[in-house]
């Protein structure tokens, strides 16, 4: 923080008058006040993050000072605030400062600097009045085995194959690869973090990022982004939403996601042929049916590790095997809306998820912590390419991996590929060229499409159909407390709305809503009888927040002609590459989906019995691409339908293969991360049976 904004922090730091309206807005009772039960360790530790709400916090001190606060008895001191909270001119302000104190009491984060000490972790007295612990108790915890990777000056001149990307895509390549014999390099461009630092951070982790994201990208990844007529630039340092929710670390978005694997289902394969397109919209089927998947469906539950149960949740997803693993246990939020299910005549099951219900593959069980979603797991329990594929490729003595390193250009020849890379040296970046027989591209909708275009690939239909899901999240409140910290989240499904009367276009998955992390039940507390702030808000933090409750929508995404990734003619990235430009409008027929969606959910929660339901969200991705983009390397049997060949062969080019959700024509009606990964088993495979044979070209 420069000096001059220290200076002014500090003296706001030791005003009497802000201090007294923090203990106001959190009173003291039978636990401490805000400004003693965090809001001050926060406030001074946290401040190099803080200058934006300098502004607003002088020009409230100002009016508490002149209205002598301090002085004030409590009940006039409520007055006053209740006052500035209301008046248009001064709201904007309270607001500013009763945020600081949501933060500052009831987020757990890790503070870059403060008295409290560099890097030191914030747990405010907040978090343990209301009992809610990122582990439970007596939890020990088992931190993941990171790969040391590669020094820049370790990294060869030539690999079998250059896999570009650790998540599910690039991490089934690398494993498939390597254990064929082939050399692989795995380039990641995010930093080497261990778990901890992906876990407990409720202002910095992805889903919930309110400052920059931990895992990033980072400043130098500016992206400009448009909706219909509005273009707003972003960069990887900010917003987690506006950038997109892609996750950038070791592994991808599999390293903090909660894990939800479901199967595509037989007609999400053929949307074109079944629903017809409607104007306007690039619907097409895929190049491949369900039965052709099927086997690597089989493959990707038990390589990955699912928990799952069959029966009505899998009865039109035909299989050839049964789950490696027994589902999840049983929890309140499951049992009240399974009755209400049975009331609907709906089918349900518990939720098919990647992460241990019982110790595998040498790690153990989940312990149900109540912060899954967009958090590393605390016994390295949530399974995902960091901790199955990419350790099976290295083990082979075939594999290695670059971290912080990212791949600037593609150059395809019919004798090889070279791939051009900036390393991170000790902070330092260093340019280095690999050849290799093999490009891999996984880096995701967004990324494989850039650095594609970036580097003069690809046909027409590359960077376009970029589509993700629709979203409908429905809050209400319940008789019975059945969100209480019981992990890992979303835990009961009904697919009875996919490819339904019920729901046009495909319909969706509706799920539970999966707990929220204190510091969003503060600012939002779903009941609109709770006060926004002062002792009724905070006895309601303690005792009605585990009655708040919800379901949650996801269903198929329309692509529309005019949604896509190009290339931002103005804007450059660290490495002066132009950034990404993404456009992403809603096609009419995704609207209908949204409105199907919610209009289920309500269903399912009046059965329930549940009170005040109101939406919270409706539409697609907050910005214009989502943690599950995909379509815009969409594979065809024709390059005049897509980007690349049936086996994420780019047309037009002799060594780059995609393996990615950027093949998927379509996204399906629930999660993609399983058809990401038995997709990338069968190209994977048949890159390893067709292996290009050297060329004797000049």
């Amino acid at each position: 923080m420069p000096a001059q904004d220290h200076a002014r922090w500090t003296q706001l730091l030791a005003s009497v008058s802000l201090r007294a309206a923090v203990d106001r807005v959190i009173p003291a009772d039978d636990w401490p006040a805000g400004w003693a039960g965090g809001v001050d360790a926060y406030l001074s530790g946290a401040a190099p993050e803080l200058r934006w709400a300098i502004p607003a916090l002088e020009r409230l001190n100002w009016r508490l000072e002149v209205a002598r606060f301090p002085e004030l008895s409590t009940a006039d001191q409520d007055s006053v605030l209740e006052g500035l909270a209301a008046r248009p001119d001064t709201a904007p302000d309270f607001a500013v400062l009763r945020r600081l104190c949501w933060e500052g009491f009831y987020a757990e984060t890790q503070l870059p600097a403060g008295r409290s000490g560099p890097g030191s972790w914030h747990v405010p007295a907040g978090l343990e009045m209301i009992g809610f612990h990122d582990v439970p108790p007596g939890t020990r915890r088992v931190e993941s085995e990171l790969p040391a990777g590669l020094r820049a000056e370790a990294v060869s001149d030539h690999y079998d194959a250059v896999v570009i990307g650790s998540g599910p895509g690039g991490g089934v390549a690398a494993q498939v690869l390597a254990t064929a014999g082939h050399s692989v390099l795995v380039v990641e461009r995010a930093r080497r973090l261990d778990n901890r630092s992906l876990r407990g951070d409720h202002l910095h982790g992805k889903r919930n990022a309110v400052y920059a994201p931990t895992v990033g990208p980072g400043p130098g990844h500016p992206r400009l982004a448009a909706n219909c007529d509005i273009e707003w630039l972003v960069d990887g340092d900010g917003d987690g939403f506006r950038y997109g929710l892609n996750a950038y670390a070791y592994g991808g978005g599999t390293r903090i996601w909660q894990g939800m694997a479901w199967r595509f289902f037989p007609e999400d394969f053929v949307m074109a042929s079944h629903y017809g397109n409607p104007p306007g919209a690039t619907l097409a089927d895929w190049p491949i049916g369900y039965d052709d998947l099927e086997p690597y469906y089989s493959r990707a539950e038990w390589e990955l590790g699912v928990s799952g149960e069959v029966g009505a949740l899998t009865l039109r997803t035909p299989r050839t095997k049964t789950y490696p693993m027994p589902a999840m246990p049983d929890e309140p939020a499951r049992r009240l809306l399974a009755r209400a299910a049975d009331r609907l005549g709906w089918g349900w099951g518990p939720i098919p998820l990647a992460i241990n219900s019982v110790p595998w593959d040498g790690r153990p069980a989940c312990v149900r912590c109540s912060q899954c979603v967009g958090h590393a797991s605390p016994v390295d329990a949530k399974n995902g390419a960091h901790n199955t594929f990419i350790p099976r490729a290295l083990r082979t003595g075939n594999a290695e991996i670059v971290f912080d390193a990212e791949a600037i250009a593609v150059h395809d020849s019919p004798s090889g590929v070279t791939v051009e890379l900036m390393l991170d040296a000790s902070g330092s970046p260093v340019p280095r060229t690999v050849h290799c027989d093999v490009a891999v591209v996984s880096a995701g909708a967004v990324d494989s499409a850039r650095l594609l275009l970036a580097s003069g690939l690809g046909n027409d239909h590359l960077g376009r159909h970029l589509h993700d899901h629709r979203y409908a999240a429905l809050l209400c409140v319940v008789d019975q407390p059945v969100k209480e910290g019981i992990g890992p989240g979303h835990s009961i499904a009904t697919l009875d709305h996919v490819h339904a009367q019920t729901v046009p276009w495909g319909g969706g998955v509706l799920v539970d809503l999966m707990s929220v992390l204190p510091l969003t039940s503060a600012a939002d507390p779903v009941d609109p009888e709770v006060p926004r702030w002062g002792a009724g808000h905070k006895e309601w933090m303690r005792n009605g927040r585990p009655y708040a409750f919800g379901v949650f929508g996801m269903g198929q995404e329309v692509p529309s002609a005019t949604s896509g990734v190009t290339l931002a003619p103005a804007v450059r990235d660290r490495w002066n590459r132009p950034a990404a430009r993404l456009r992403k409008d809603a096609h009419p027929a995704s609207v209908e989906i949204d409105a199907g969606l919610a209009g289920q959910a309500a269903r399912w929660l009046e059965a329930a019995g549940a009170r005040h339901i109101r939406p919270q969200r409706t539409g697609g991705s907050a910005s214009a691409a989502g943690e599950h983009s995909c379509g815009t390397a969409r594979m065809s049997a024709d390059p005049g339908d897509g980007a690349t060949d049936p086996y994420g062969k780019l047309w037009g080019a002799d060594r780059i293969v995609v393996c990615d959700s950027s093949l998927h024509p379509t996204n399906g009606s629930v999660n993609p991360a399983l058809t990401i990964v038995a997709n990338a088993y069968r190209v994977a495979e048949h890159l390893v049976r067709n292996w290009p044979a050297p060329s004797n070209a000049i």
